[in-house]
């Protein structure tokens, strides 16, 4: 049976270890997800599975494969083979055709009546391919791909027609899905994935979930998308260990072999990392506290070792007297308090992490006017018509299909104008505003002129970007640094109307889910638009499901 195993496993870029001793095995059945903060290694990990990175010490390993090429196979890399999308599809399934390619062989010469010996040895092999065309279903490999093809979006590229299509036509989208279809169709003993929902629609994705629940190897996969996560996962791995090394410290147990298993579901390992953190930070407090009890306590013997009134007054022998029992006390106090703080020290914790996302968006008193009102807002073959009135501190959340137009309508929400000529209506804004654009920041938007850009947000970045990274040049940042500086610069501008599109854009789960906590329990008024399913689930406020416009006047689709 095939399993994903690492014993020890080390590996650095530099001198720091980006993964050290990480031990885990997933077995058939089994679907692990890792999770983690941004930078914590997940890809790494996963490229040292493959066998792409070689890791400095310990190893990773997928045991029980099959003897025919067909069990951990990384499809080819769409971005550097040249071809036609065909050519790439038979270079992914390559392994499944040698099968059947040897299996007509020896078919061949058991029909050319062999020695008794050949026989024998022919015979053997025909089984054991057989048994492997079997298990890889290397007859209905064809349908196979259509199939595939169709459920990731790519019906496009199935037929004659859409095999014959060059590589270096297809958009980066298209070209993502491929290269998960070549892996999807490799028939593989084991599954390996990073990040696979990166490019799918709801549709495409609904087939990848049923395709790995329905998959009968190990899987391990990495991803931010938490919809997906807690439809596909059976255990989850995290990275991010600090709270759940705390309790295992705490009670003298050995430590946390590099990652934390979690069986269950994401909603299951949200409720068990809330626990862990909030059992770290109690642990610490009370160990704190602890260890104030025992100095104080020293320092009341240190005053019995000075004797007191009674040894002050005292004369001759009383004062002798006196001072041994005042030694005496001292030195017994003095020692079991030693023994109470080695004790204590032993199981220390470490104070929990203070970076993880604090966005503290400035209260907006209560209102009764209109904070955005739209009437008929429409822009030909962009945005159909919209009319709407959103209430002072109301929560609203637009959906619908790519090109229905959310980036539209935002973007002349927190303009102000129209976003073309073309279009007609009105809508308007009233209240101070703060922008979160889907991109990521550029020089010369709000609040990054030419010197903070270079010199950094400084203390605005308070409780949302590690203070390491005040100072930094803002486009030197990681995408997930540079998105906090952009809710951190929102943050600051006091806003009483906050736009934001795609709001979980480059962010890693743990300050997604603090970002979504803080922007609920806002009081002002907020505009969001967003794919993610998780955060469309567990929406509470108002919603508009936005439609496609239909095409401008002489447009073709």
């Amino acid at each position: 049976m095939p399993a994903i195993t690492l014993i020890d496993l080390t590996f650095s870029h530099t001198a720091e270890p980006l993964l050290e001793r990480v031990s885990f095995t997933v077995v058939d059945g089994e679907r692990a997800c890792l999770v983690g903060p941004n930078g914590c290694g997940k890809t790494t990990l996963l490229q040292l599975v493959t066998g792409a990175l070689a890791p400095d010490s310990g190893s990773a390993t997928v045991t029980g494969l099959d003897d025919w090429g067909c069990g951990l196979r990384p499809a080819p890399d769409v971005l550097t083979m040249t071809g036609s999308v065909g050519d790439y599809l038979d270079a992914a399934t390559a392994a499944p055709r040698d099968l059947l390619t040897r299996f007509d062989e020896v078919a061949a010469a058991l029909a050319s009546s062999p020695s008794a010996a050949d026989e024998t040895r022919l015979t053997r092999e025909y089984d054991h391919l057989l048994a492997a065309m079997t298990a890889a279903d290397v007859w209905g490999l064809e349908a196979r791909i259509e199939q595939t093809l169709a459920g990731l979006g790519l019906a496009a590229l199935t037929g004659p027609e859409g095999r014959g299509r060059d590589l270096l036509t297809l958009s980066p989208g298209q070209r993502g899905r491929l290269e998960l279809a070549a892996t999807l169709l490799a028939s593989p003993s084991a599954l390996i994935l990073d990040e696979p929902t990166n490019h799918l629609d709801d549709e495409a994705i609904a087939y990848l979930t049923a395709f790995l629940i329905d998959f009968g190897g190990p899987v391990l996969l990495a991803s931010h998308d938490r919809a997906f996560l807690d439809d596909v996962a059976t255990v989850l791995l995290d990275l991010d260990t600090a709270p759940w090394q705390a309790l295992v410290t705490a009670e003298g147990a050995p430590a946390l072999p590099g990652v934390q298993r979690c069986a269950g579901t994401y909603t299951d390992y949200l409720v068990r990392k809330a626990a862990a953190r909030a059992g770290h930070a109690a642990l610490h407090t009370a160990q704190q506290e602890g260890k104030r009890d025992i100095r104080a306590h020293r320092r009341a013997s240190e005053d019995i070792a000075r004797g007191g009134v009674r040894l002050k007054e005292a004369s001759g022998k009383q004062k002798k007297f006196f001072a041994d029992r005042a030694s005496k006390t001292f030195t017994r106090r003095a020692h079991h308090d030693d023994r109470k703080m080695e004790a204590l020290t032993a199981r220390e914790v470490r104070k929990p992490r203070e970076y993880r996302l604090h966005l503290d968006l400035p209260p907006v008193a209560a209102g009764a006017g209109v904070a955005l009102a739209a009437r008929q807002a429409a822009v030909p073959g962009r945005l159909a018509p919209v009319t709407l009135d959103l209430r002072v501190g109301e929560h609203l959340l637009l959906t619908g299909p790519n090109g229905c137009g959310k980036s539209t309508l935002l973007r002349w929400a927190a303009t102000g104008r129209a976003p073309a000529e073309q279009a007609t209506g009105t809508l308007t804004l009233d209240g101070a505003l703060a922008v979160v654009p889907q991109r990521l920041p550029r020089p010369g938007d709000r609040g990054l002129d030419e010197e903070t850009w270079a010199r950094g947000i400084g203390e605005r970045g308070t409780g949302v970007l590690h203070p390491a990274y005040w100072h930094r040049c803002v486009g030197e940042l990681s995408a997930g640094n540079q998105r906090r500086v952009q809710l951190a610069l929102a943050a600051a501008a006091a806003p009483e109307v906050l736009v934001i599109d795609e709001p979980t854009n480059y962010l890693d789960l743990d300050t997604i889910e603090a970002l979504e906590q803080a922007l609920a329990g806002w009081s002002g008024t907020l505009l969001v638009a967003s794919h993610d399913r998780w955060l469309t689930r567990h929406w509470v406020g108002r919603r508009l499901e936005m439609e496609p416009a239909r095409p401008a006047s002489g447009a073709v689709r």
